[in-house]
């Protein structure tokens, strides 16, 4: 088997040789398996489940061994763009932007708490995304592509030695563009002549009324971004790797599909379809179900490809990332390294919840109205716009790395600093029926750590011990975060301002013993920690701010090489037991505020909160075998098996919900709004971890000849089962938060070398039978909203592309 070199330890060394659950894929293996994003991790890699989380298709929120991002929470599983952790958006778990899967060194994907060397936030596992630096020879390539949908992708990157083994460039940049494929059919479709628009107007007045978006097409992309790395080598022993780029995404957003509302109980979405199409208006008739369910069963007719919304719903981003690493051999013995990383980010969307034409829920952007400006005059103008992230973020760490007692003593010792500063307000626009609602916050965060970690060779003792080796590391972060916001349409607190300080111990501890080159055993232990933050959604004063969670990994693993039948095998092993405390929530939560009606009474937002205890175990198996020259056949496998152990939810009276269930059965709600009951919630579905996935994937090399070039086949099939979406709702009251198990079937076709030439011609296909399945519910039909939306993955997908390289 080929060596696989991985930085999992912030060292290079075999993946075989590392005592971390890691998988890792190489430039040329992310080609031929079409993997250009995080969502096409999904189902290959061990326990990773990527998905937009209820939010939007580009958010691609990662969640590993049951971790990941709650909504309004920082995520589990942290990203990182040559060693630096990228910056995330202030509301979606988005990460770095589209458009970093190319022109790589490697993709390594780090299972389990990463406490010690990678920090904070990092209680799932890491993403590691390594560019390509620059090199010695002048080098490059340019690739082109077209597919179905009006794919066009160009991407390409370009090798120059400046100044022989002193300076070198590497200069790239990938565009893509592609129509959606979620096509909106207009108000027509269900027998409207116009729809109720989301907007600052509002949409009962006539000015609020709009012909639709017939035409307009969801789920596209559209993006550009370039890359420049500069590798400056002064003298021996001096070496500073400074990698930049900038991301600019700008798509139709989401194609949303309204699955199902609840006609059974008043809610807003009966009462949004009703005040939008029922004319004349009948006061009593406000809660009538008939127009909300005419509208699903007429959009279940038409599937989920084809939708009509009430929002003029987009996606942008843009990004500018510039990281400097400087290298310093001190002696042989040791060397200094400090990673700088500054980025900004800048992020606007329009979305419909709801997936309907009907005016039920909309997060549009936020506005500053002649009435917002008047009352709080620190928002600007009227008119005033602002983007749901403008952000920047600055990362400083320095660090000594060394070796001692002849080589049998490895060690890393540092700091880091993070500072997270909001560029002036930020701000969401909520919109339902008639009613228009906003947030705009300021949330600045700070960061400090200090770490050590070292890896002792006890065969220093006794030669008896050589090749076993303890490993401890200790790490102590220190977080500020600070939070103030405006919501002109809250009551009770329209301004609020809150701090938290908080600060942990993360530590690693474990063995492991290599009898030889092919067989690696160990044991860890690792304690990880994810921050807390501020709620610019809260609409109480004890909700404002939510605090850190922790686990503790308990792991033991084997990797092995070695033969059966003259046939090279592969095969890592790991099983976990990770205790998981103060477990990040979100749930809406409403402040009765005393308005009398047609108001709602309350003052609607949301609240993360920190659920008890849970426990978490699972195996992973991942293997490759080559039966004859030529093939290879690999997969994996994931078993988690996730259990809440208590967890206890606090709801409050609402007169528009009598009844919640819980895991004791259904509990009448106070009638009071001021009145809360608990309750047992520890039999719910962990979110997004499905109890098994597995992915089996086949590769045929054949060359024929120089002067023909080089044929590769490569089949890939990925299964995940059923999850569930929710956090705070069992499945008899939301069965439709249950996502049922898919598999996906993915083939490709390479010739290289084509004829003899610097040309390679590909042809791909994914999604080959052309599945239909979810990837994200967002159910609340049991709740005082009344519906169900979905987020469908991608249909079948096929082009072909052309790659010169020299």
């Amino acid at each position: 088997m080929g060596e696989i070199v991985v930085t999992a330890q912030r060292r290079a060394e075999s993946i075989q040789d590392t005592p971390v659950s890691v998988t890792a894929f190489s430039n040329e293996s992310l080609r031929e398996q079409n993997i250009s994003s995080a969502q096409d991790l999904l189902g290959k890699v061990p326990s990773v489940i990527v998905g937009p989380n209820g939010t939007q298709r580009d958010a691609e929120s990662i969640t590993l061994r049951g971790q990941g991002q709650t909504f309004g929470a920082p995520v589990g599983v942290v990203n990182y763009f040559a060693e630096v952790p990228l910056i995330q958006g202030s509301v979606l778990g988005d990460q770095g932007g589209p458009g970093l899967f190319f022109d790589l060194e490697s993709l390594q994907v780090l299972r389990g708490p990463q406490g010690t060397l990678f920090g904070r936030n990092t209680t799932g596992g890491a993403l590691l995304v390594g560019p390509k630096r620059p090199t010695q020879n002048f080098e490059g390539y340019i690739q082109g592509q077209y597919g179905n949908y009006n794919d066009r992708e160009f991407e390409g990157a370009i090798n120059i030695p400046v100044v022989p083994d002193i300076l070198s460039i590497r200069i790239g940049g990938k565009y893509a563009k592609r129509d959606g494929f979620t096509k909106d059919v207009g108000p027509e479709a269900f027998g409207f002549t116009d729809i109720c628009v989301a907007s600052t107007v509002g949409c009962l007045a006539p000015a609020g009324r709009g012909p639709g978006f017939a035409g307009k097409r969801y789920d596209d992309r559209d993006y550009w971004t370039a890359r420049i790395g500069i590798l400056f080598t002064p003298t021996d022993g001096v070496e500073n790797y400074l990698v930049a780029y900038k991301t600019k995404s700008d798509t139709n957003g989401t194609g949303t599909y309204l699955e199902a509302s609840n006609g059974n109980n008043a809610n807003l979405a009966g009462l949004a379809a009703n005040l939008a199409y029922l004319r004349p208006f009948v006061p009593a008739q406000s809660f009538n179900p008939a127009i909300i369910q005419g509208i699903l069963a007429r959009q279940r007719e038409l599937g989920p490809r084809k939708v009509a919304l009430n929002t003029d719903t987009f996606f942008k981003v843009d990004i500018t990332s510039v990281t400097d690493i400087l290298s310093v051999r001190l002696n042989d013995a040791l060397t200094f390294r400090n990673i700088f990383g500054y980025q900004r980010m800048k992020q606007s969307f329009a979305w419909d919840l709801d997936g309907s034409i009907a005016p039920i829920l909309a997060n549009i952007p936020a506005v500053v109205t002649p009435g917002f400006a008047a009352q709080y005059p620190e928002l600007g103008a009227a008119g005033s716009s602002y983007q749901a992230t403008n952000l920047s973020l600055i990362t400083e760490e320095p660090q000594i790395q060394g070796k001692m007692l002849d080589g049998k003593l490895d060690f890393v010792f540092g700091g880091f600093l993070s500072h997270t500063k909001p560029e002036g307000f930020q701000g969401t626009g909520s919109f339902n029926v008639g009613n228009l609602g906003g947030t705009f916050a300021k949330i600045d965060t700070r960061s400090t750590a200090v770490y050590f970690q070292a890896t002792l060779d006890l065969g220093t003792f006794s030669p008896a011990l050589d090749n076993l080796k303890l490993t401890g590391g200790y790490r102590h972060t220190w977080d500020t975060i600070k939070g103030s916001r405006i919501a002109p349409a809250f009551v009770v607190i329209p301004t609020a301002s809150a701090k938290l300080d908080t600060n942990a111990p993360t530590w690693t501890i474990g063995l492991d013993y290599q009898p030889n080159r092919d067989l690696l055993l160990f044991g860890r232990v690792t304690r990880g920690y994810k921050s807390g933050g501020f709620n610019a959604s809260g609409p109480r004063v004890e909700v404002l701010t939510f605090q850190p969670e922790y686990v503790t990994n308990y792991e033991i693993g084997v990797k092995s090489d070695f033969r059966i039948a003259d046939m090279p095998v592969r095969l890592n092993v790991s099983a976990y037991n990770l205790d998981y405390k103060d477990i990040q929530r979100a749930t809406a939560d409403n402040a009765p505020n005393g308005l009398p009606p047609p108001a709602s009474g309350f003052d609607s937002g949301s609240r993360v909160f920190n659920a008890e205890s849970a426990r978490i175990r699972g195996i992973e198996v991942e293997g490759v075998i080559r039966p004859v020259t030529g093939l290879e056949l690999s997969g994996s496998y994931a078993y988690t098996d996730a259990k809440y152990k208590k967890y206890t939810l606090i709801v409050a009276g609402d007169p528009r919900i009598r009844f919640k269930d819980s895991c004791d059965g259904p509990v009448a709600l106070p009638a009071s709004p001021g009145q809360t009951v608990a309750l047992d919630m520890s039999c719910l579905p962990f979110q997004h971890t499905p109890k098994h996935q597995f992915n089996l994937n086949a590769r045929y090399s054949m060359p024929l000849g120089d002067d023909v070039g080089t044929l590769v086949a490569n089949a890939g099939y990925s299964w995940v089962g059923t999850k569930y979406s929710l956090p705070v709702s069992t499945i008899r009251d939301e069965p439709d938060a249950k996502i049922d198990s898919f598999g996906l079937l993915n083939l490709s076709l390479d010739w290289n070398g084509l004829f003899g030439s610097n040309f390679d011609a590909r042809f791909f296909m994914t999604n080959v039978t052309n599945k239909l399945y979810r990837i994200s519910s967002t159910s609340a039909s049991s709740a005082g909203t009344g519906f169900t939306a979905s987020i469908y993955g991608e249909p079948r997908m096929y082009g072909t592309s052309l790659r010169y390289h020299f």
